[in-house]
């Protein structure tokens, strides 16, 4: 028997409360979709039914049900508001109760290699009648077979779990139902067990397990408003926790994520096809889209990012367009030392960038802020030829670097990055201060990790340091020249506070691509003057650096995606 073909959702009740632990008196969550299939509201505001449809095994439910709650609780988190972790709330004159279901249906491939079509639900009803061990451990639940599917309700939420199921009883529930199509198969359990090695209990371990889950939960105690609190809170930090990752999903890119969290805020469906590519489905209905690294799609030009990724090419599209980009010249690897050497005398001892032609998050690159000495210059130029056998040498432009989001022809969010740097606590060297930093959750789960290069050694030596100087309290120490997150480099909010005039200008730059999603970053000096130079524009936009700043509110970047691709009207 193939125990895959089947079709489960989970849906559980979330009571919103506030942190005193009374009924959330507050507006439906406004970043969540009124038509959401997730995440559906009731006519008491406070009380959420969450689900997760339709999915292909109990475990890939389990996390999906996981994630939908997850994107849930940090709503909630940013509205000071606690999710009630027991199975019934009874304060205030009120008397709650609050349960979990679970919908089990065989798909049509499952009944045609059994040959039992007309038989299955009547055998299974019949059967399920006479099993009373669903109820012996769950207590008074209900078993109800219609239209084609079992729906096994009234389960209390288990106090001792964050979701309100555990994993265990998911599986023990589908075991049990598949156990009335055949009158023994004790290996089913373990057949379950074996679709994520995650899971591998053995079967009789794993259902003593769920008994003893089962038995704790069922405890009648009073219930203690602080300790519940407490418990509330825990949850909540717990799932605040994971706001920057996807559940099993680990290696998929930060924007990956962003835009999966902001579907499942939408009431959009989502799979994971290829976790190394960053390959993400969207589904809605019969609409389907793929998306790579979260914002690759069919909506942009195959030619684009080839263009993009050459930065001399790219620059020489700009000035034509009559923007404004740093004047560059171009070097060869094939050049002799000599000719490099006559080249870029010019520039020596002057400000200036060296960077490889064809390389992205900021490889290769190393910005002379100060005037170089024409050792320092040729280490660089070096350097950068060990990423390319093209580099430009560029002007340095002097001012603070920004990203404008640009999608579908219209700036949504500006964030500038603030090159890598540490804050000295008077006793830690630089490069302890560099591990404590990418200990924090936004370098740890963003994939922005502060990295230890040549560059960092280098411009450390620039000033005086090297890893293992002490660093005064509360002295900032920049660790490098270019700002790109992905080398450590953090974000912060600027939507807002920058003028409309360089918003048009990025859009400018992304039309003369005729992008529909890029990244335009520009230096500016001062925002009160209109002076400013693009250095870059970006196919592959880092956006979860502008969905999630290291500081400042954000915007839902993810949210324009799913409209310009037809998701939401």
């Amino acid at each position: 028997m193939n125990i895959e073909k089947y079709n489960i959702s989970i849906e559980r009740d979330i009571l919103r409360i506030s942190e005193d632990g009374k009924l959330s008196r507050k507006k439906f969550p406004k970043n969540i979709a009124e038509n959401n299939q997730f995440i559906k509201k009731t006519k008491n505001n406070y009380l959420i039914k969450v689900s997760a449809i339709d999915s292909a095994t109990a475990l890939s439910a389990y996390e999906k049900i996981t994630e939908i709650t997850n994107v849930i609780s940090e709503e909630l988190y940013q509205e000071n508001e606690l999710i009630w972790p027991l199975d019934s709330y009874k304060l205030n004159k009120e008397n709650i109760k609050l349960y979990t279901k679970i919908d089990i249906s065989f798909n049509a491939n499952f009944l045609k290699e059994e040959k039992i079509k007309d038989t299955i639900y009547k055998n299974v009803k019949q059967n399920l009648e006479n099993i009373e061990i669903l109820k012996l451990i769950y207590g008074n639940i209900k078993i109800k077979i219609s239209d084609n599917k079992i729906t096994i309700s009234n389960i209390s939420l288990n106090s001792k779990e964050r979701l309100g199921i555990s994993i265990n009883q998911v599986l023990f529930i589908v075991v049990v139902v598949f156990s009335t199509l055949e009158k023994e198969d004790n290996n089913i359990f373990k057949k379950l067990l074996k679709t994520n090695k995650k899971y591998n209990l053995k079967a009789e371990e794993a259902i003593k397990q769920i008994e003893k889950e089962i038995k704790e939960n069922n405890k009648q105690e009073d219930i203690d408003l602080d300790k519940t609190i407490k418990l509330s809170k825990k949850y909540m930090e717990q799932a605040h926790k994971m706001r920057y990752t996807i559940i099993n999903h680990d290696s998929i890119v930060a924007e990956s994520k962003v835009l999966i969290k902001d579907a499942v805020l939408m009431g959009i469906d989502y799979k994971v096809l290829n976790e190394n590519k960053s390959l993400v489905q969207l589904i809605k209905g019969t609409h389907k889209e793929f998306v790579i690294e979260g914002n690759k799609t069919n909506r942009d030009s195959y030619i684009f990012p080839i263009i993009t990724d050459d930065k001399f090419t790219s620059k020489q599209i700009m000035k034509e367009a009559g923007l404004n980009v740093p004047d560059a010249i171009l070097l060869e690897k094939t050049m002799t030392d000599q000719d490099i050497e006559e080249i870029v005398k010019p520039f020596f001892n002057k400000k200036l960038v060296v960077k490889p032609r064809n390389t992205n998050y900021g490889t290769g690159i190393t910005v002379f802020s100060e005037p170089a000495s024409k050792k320092l210059i040729m280490n660089a130029i070096k350097y950068a030829f060990e990423f390319d056998k093209n580099i430009l040498i560029e002007q340095y432009v002097k001012g603070m670097e920004y990203r404008f989001l640009v999608i579908d022809g219209k700036c949504l969010s500006v964030a500038h990055r603030r090159i890598a740097s540490v804050v000295g606590d008077g006793t830690s060297t630089i490069e302890e201060l560099i591990k404590e930093k990418n200990k924090e959750d936004w370098h740890a789960l963003t994939g922005c990790p502060v990295k230890q290069d040549k560059p960092v050694e280098e411009y450390l030596k620039l000033q005086g340091l090297d890893l293992k100087s002490v660093i005064e309290k509360e002295k900032r120490v920049f660790l490098r020249t270019n700002s790109n997150c992905s080398t450590g480099g953090e974000s912060v909010d600027y939507t807002y506070t920058m003028p409309e005039r360089f918003k048009k200008i990025a859009e400018k730059a992304a039309k003369a691509f005729d992008a529909k999603i890029c990244g335009v970053d520009i230096i500016i000096d001062d925002m009160k003057k209109s002076n400013y130079a693009i250095i870059e524009i970006n196919d592959n936009p880092g956006y979860s650096i502008n969905e999630w700043p290291y500081e400042g509110k954000g915007e839902k970047i993810g949210v324009s995606i799913l409209k310009l691709l037809g998701f939401i009207k």
